[in-house]
């Protein structure tokens, strides 16, 4: 047990960034690592809060029907699927093809407690976020029920079991679609097929099939009938922890401990084969000798980032799935009406803003796509290399905002097209819906590289790490999520004035902003970037 923790205690100390604050190296690290505590710490923060504020809100719809012990179980549920949604793509690796596989394996440690060590850590990752989630639920739960000190008490153990079933279901989608992949010679576009394949399925059942207040009142016997028949599992957590029943309290966790088990026991049969497929290196038999081609250092510099973006199935999910949602909604206005988009989203009065949110909608989008957030970091410890190349800072700073520019700005004058031709908007929200997601492009690929020089991770092991652990990824998301908050708050603000007006008001404040950033970015930023070691 003692080399399985110790195994997974130098995993989370590269998963997490605010584990510098142990450092006795450096006080700069340290800092670094206190930084990022408090933004993580933040983050954790504002989710709880939002958390609360769902569940106290839907609980007093329930409520009003009788039916509040719904409650704990949508909870739960919901738990469940942002689980599956965000271990699917950690599989590759945090459990398979790790970046020290060759350096782990080397060490006098039996392969079941290496195996072991990684479930370890993606329960630890996963953990985290559900406690997040259900233990704000339970609070707004607790208070609006005047519940039990049983209920708390049995809340607390099952909320260390909810996570499991969902970490194993998406553990096992991802080590299938990794296997399938690693069989073809472009593994990492197969994965990103079937990867997103499954993660829009996902939201796409979960967007249609949603009811409103009033047929969850007339249908909540229903819906208990319907969750438990599709998962077991939350049947046995709302006897548990709302119904006092102990039986299914045990049950509860004897079949998650079973199913882990079990599961454990898959991975440490396969975990060598499916490495070694996955390390394996595909050849190409018709090679041919071609002419050596120059080219300027930008250029250069912007293809090496190009193709690293592209060789990475995790970068791409990560930081593209907002592109990708972005199009296929442009995409689905073109057969649906706008009255029709409202009513699927339940909320008929938007039909008539939809000229005025839809510049802000894509924003959104745009403003989740945070490519650059982790690339100074991905460099790893090959940084040196661009260090003392000849190449000044700017030219490659300026290589990688053009790579996220390359994979924003297409989508979002393409999309602006479909979205203008679908939803029949005028000449103004026309432009503005082009204008305002290119100004937020500009400012997400700015800032993520100064968020990134001010809070970077240089001794990663797993990509994962990087891309969607790191303190830098989080805080450019959410920062991403605010600055779009903002038009958004202008416009309720100032509804009784034209709306084109107001975003053009909101891209003008952007637009200076992104100035500014970029100024910082070539002076102070350059500076970070020469320190960094």
């Amino acid at each position: 047990m003692k080399q399985i923790w110790l195994l997974t205690k130098i995993q989370l100390r590269t998963a997490f960034d605010f584990a510098m604050i142990t450092s006795k190296k450096s006080r700069e690290r340290k800092s670094k690592g206190y930084t990022s505590l408090v933004a993580f710490l933040l983050i954790i923060g504002i989710i709880s809060v939002t958390s609360f504020s769902y569940s106290y809100a839907i609980g007093m719809t329930l409520n009003a029907i009788g039916m509040l012990k719904l409650l704990p179980e949508m909870m739960m549920a919901v738990t469940c699927v942002i689980t599956i949604i965000t271990t699917v793509n950690k599989v590759k690796g945090t459990l398979f093809g790790f970046k020290d596989y060759d350096q782990i394996m080397s060490l006098p440690v039996k392969t079941s407690k290496i195996v072991a060590s990684r479930l370890l850590l993606l329960y630890i990752i996963n953990i985290t976020f559900t406690l997040v989630i259900m233990i704000p639920a339970a609070i707004a739960y607790g208070m609006l029920a005047e519940a039990s000190q049983y209920f708390y008490v049995s809340s607390l153990v099952t909320v260390i079991f909810i996570p499991v079933i969902p970490m194993i279901t998406a553990a096992l989608l991802g080590t299938v679609i990794t296997m399938i992949a690693a069989k073809f010679r472009h593994s990492n576009l197969i994965n990103l097929i079937f990867t997103f394949t499954l993660l829009i399925g996902i939201m796409g059942a979960s967007l249609f099939t949603g009811d409103s207040e009033e047929k969850l009142g007339q249908m909540s016997a229903v819906l208990i009938k319907q969750v438990d028949g599709i998962y077991p599992l939350a049947g046995m957590y709302r006897r548990a922890v709302c119904e006092f029943d102990v039986s299914a309290l045990i049950l509860f966790i004897f079949v998650s401990i079973l199913a882990f088990l079990v599961f454990a026991s898959i991975v440490g049969y396969k975990f060598k084969a499916i490495n070694t497929s996955l390390f394996a290196a595909k050849t190409r038999v018709d090679y041919k000798i071609g002419s050596l081609k120059q080219a300027s250092p930008f250029k250069a510099l912007f293809h090496k980032e190009l193709r690293r973006y592209f060789s990475s199935s995790i970068y791409i999910l990560n930081t593209a799935f907002g592109v990708v949602m972005m199009t296929i909604g442009a995409v689905v206005t073109i057969f649906l009406s706008p009255e029709t988009l409202a009513n699927i989203v339940e909320v008929p009065e938007a039909a008539g803003l939809i000229g005025a949110l839809a510049p802000v909608l894509v924003s959104m989008c745009i403003a989740m796509t945070f490519i650059t957030a982790c690339s100074i970091s991905l460099e790893g410890k090959n940084l040196w290399i661009l260090k003392i190349s000849p190449v000044s800072a700017k030219t490659i700073f300026q290589s990688k905002i053009a790579v996220s520019l390359t994979i924003t700005l297409p989508a979002i004058i393409l999309d602006g097209f479909l979205l203008t031709f679908g939803l029949k908007l005028s000449f103004a929200e026309s432009v503005l819906l082009i204008v305002m997601p290119a100004a937020y492009a500009f400012f997400t690929a700015i800032s993520g590289l100064i968020i990134n020089l001010s809070l970077p991770n240089l001794n990663w092991t797993t990509e994962v790490s990087v891309i969607k652990q790191s303190a830098a990824s989080m805080v450019a998301t959410f920062g991403g999520i605010f600055a779009v908050a903002f038009p958004a708050l202008l416009l309720y603000v100032l509804r009784d004035y034209p709306s084109a007006y107001v975003n053009a008001f909101s891209t003008l404040v952007i637009i200076i902003i992104t100035i500014i950033l970029y100024h910082y970015l070539n002076t102070k930023g350059e500076k970070k970037f020469l320190e960094l070691q």
